[in-house]
């Protein structure tokens, strides 16, 4: 098929992984070592090595030399997080902070942790003329500095690839390479530089270089949770969320007061739409930082998706006094309007701009092209479609079109009403993945075919695969309604809205169970009631139109329509029923 890569040597996204190789944490816990084995399958079986004594964490010590500024410079060079939190407090505990050794050393440690393991700490004043001073300031405004070809010193040749952190082109991190690699002979028990290593070879999509250079990395030092961080974005790359959770759910349990692993944990399970154990993760966090704005957004998706609307846009009315120019709080906005409160144009409005001023942004420029290929208007529509072009040509020559482009194109079939192209998608998709959200995707595709049988099997994978993710309840809830199963789908109805709580799955629950009521009565409290958890679910509003016209009451059927029509006033069913009260409205 057009958009799929040949000849590729390492899949980005693949279903099925040959060889997996274990690494072993070692885990200090109330003075006894715990070793915890992680599996991270790849692609072939990493290079056979010679058989080596157990790894443990190198731990503080002297050096041969002896003295507190031998101690502080062994412990920057070591590069790991403990390593470098132990150079700071010596630092300070022997009052060496205020002579230039003491200065220099400060800021190298503090610019690592703040760079490497995003620990942020008090801004450091070295001596302005010092080779380490001057590598940070240039690293710091994106500049490599190449060390002197003669140079000895670890950190001289380690320190530039700060410079690379934030860099997107390939090409600048090939200079980088012989210093890194002399770095690691230089110092071998140096966790910086196999880290960079493999920070560089995945951002070069070197997959299985990196996952080996990680590996060393967290080797040499299980805190060096950055390069595990590595190993979780190439396993997700992989289509192995699962995996990355466990991995990350292990460091989040070592390092409870780190919250930059329970960001990426949360974003893991956001992956999965697991938005209930993503809540349990940010609001931990959120106890020992209730004023991270990060945080608070990331609470803000969670209330979002689970159709929480208004809860949602209170914290983004506070987000937005400091971080008014935030692009992921402008997605979300753009969002909340659009799916929330049902107005794309205020959507558009938010995101046209911060698109023309970084059209490479992707997620932005996903988000827009649906938003203009749902628009009634035609010069819109057609602007949907040329992005959507756009999108489906790959960055580089026989580079893969991501999934959620192909999904894009799928959602676009299926509005044109063309479900065979939709189906040419969607396999494309389950190919890749059987995430909830594609499995979801293929229900509906299906479900508009009219395969009953292929439906209700796409249900019951998403029920026995992923028995927590709401959206995989309410599909296995359809099935049985489409299947005849009317009183078991009662039963799950009834259980879910008894433990829900306000917000667009309740109204779902609501909506679907009016459709089975026989009663009259009982059908409109249903769908009233969906309406009470979310007033702008467009089917409760449709289906309560239909049952009021039933029964020619007129006052209540147009009362109806009028709300539905400021929801979507190009449906074809809602101008129908506009056409037969016309003069009533």
């Amino acid at each position: 098929m057009f958009f799929r890569k040949k000849d590729r040597d390492v899949k980005r996204h693949t279903h099925i992984l040959s060889g997996s190789f274990s690494l072993m944490l070692i885990f200090s816990c109330s003075g006894a070592a715990q070793v915890r084995e992680v599996s991270i399958p790849v692609s072939r079986p990493p290079p056979a090595t010679k058989p080596s004594q157990p790894f443990r964490e190198v731990k503080p010590r002297e050096s041969s030399g002896g003295g507190i500024a031998a101690n502080i410079r062994f412990l920057c060079d070591k590069g790991s997080f403990s390593a470098l939190r132990e150079a700071i407090t010596l630092i300070h505990e022997d009052n060496i902070n205020e002579s230039e050794f003491g200065r220099v050393m400060n800021a190298v440690a503090v610019t690592l942790l703040e760079k490497v393991y995003g620990d942020p700490g008090p801004a450091p004043d070295p001596p302005k003329n010092h080779a380490y001073s001057k590598i940070l300031s240039e690293a710091d405004r994106g500049i490599y500095r190449e060390p002197p070809p003669s140079s000895g010193d670890y950190l001289e040749n380690v320190l530039p690839f700060l410079a690379l952190l934030e860099s997107t082109a390939q090409s600048r991190f090939a200079a980088a390479l012989p210093h890194l690699e002399k770095a690691r002979q230089l110092n071998p028990n140096g966790t910086l530089a196999p880290y960079f290593l493999g920070f560089a070879a995945e951002r070069t999509e070197r997959w299985d270089e990196a996952l080996n250079m990680y590996r060393t990395a967290l080797l040499l030092a299980p805190d060096c949770y950055p390069a595990a961080f590595g190993v979780t974005r190439i396993m997700q790359n992989r289509g192995q969320n699962s995996e990355a959770i466990a991995l990350l759910s292990d460091l989040a349990e070592r390092y409870p007061d780190n919250i930059v692993v329970k960001q990426r944990l949360a974003n893991a399970y956001f992956r999965e739409s697991d938005w209930a154990n993503a809540a349990l993760v940010i609001d931990a966090a959120l106890e020992k930082k209730p004023q991270d704005p990060s945080l608070s957004l990331m609470r803000a998706r969670v209330l979002f998706e689970n159709g929480q609307f208004v809860h949602t846009q209170a914290i983004l009315d506070k987000f937005v006094a400091e971080n008014p120019e935030n692009r992921d709080y402008l997605l979300l906005r753009a969002r909340l309007q659009n799916e929330g409160f049902r107005n794309r144009e205020s959507a558009v409005n938010i995101l046209r701009p911060l698109y023309k001023l970084n059209p490479g942004d992707f997620p932005i420029a996903l988000y827009l092209a649906r938003l203009l290929l749902e628009s009634d208007n035609a010069a819109e529509r057609t602007d949907g479609e040329r992005m959507l072009l756009t999108l489906m040509r790959p960055l580089r020559t026989g580079e893969d079109i991501p999934i959620s482009v192909i999904q894009l194109a799928s959602e676009d079939a299926v509005r044109r009403g063309d479900w065979e192209e939709a189906r040419k998608y969607q396999d494309r998709i389950l190919e890749e993945r059987r995430s909830p959200s594609a499995l979801v995707n293929a229900f509906k595709v299906e479900q508009g075919l009219g395969n009953r049988s292929v439906e209700f099997d796409l249900a019951q994978e998403l029920i026995q695969n992923y028995p927590n993710n709401e959206d995989g309840r309410i599909v296995y809830v359809e099935a049985l309604i489409d299947s005849g199963r009317h009183g078991e789908a009662l039963r799950l109805i009834d259980a879910r809205v008894a433990v829900l709580g306000a917000g667009a799955y309740k109204s779902r629950y609501f909506y679907l169970r009016g459709t089975l009521r026989g009663e009259f009565d009982a059908a409109v409290s249903d769908f009233r009631s969906s309406l009470f958890e979310n007033p702008r679910n467009i089917d409760a509003l449709k289906a309560l139109i239909g049952l009021y016209h039933r029964h020619r009451d007129e006052r209540h059927a147009v009362y109806y329509l009028r709300q539905a029509l400021a929801i979507a006033p190009r449906d074809p069913a809602l101008l129908q029923y506009q056409k037969e009260y016309e003069g009533k409205m």
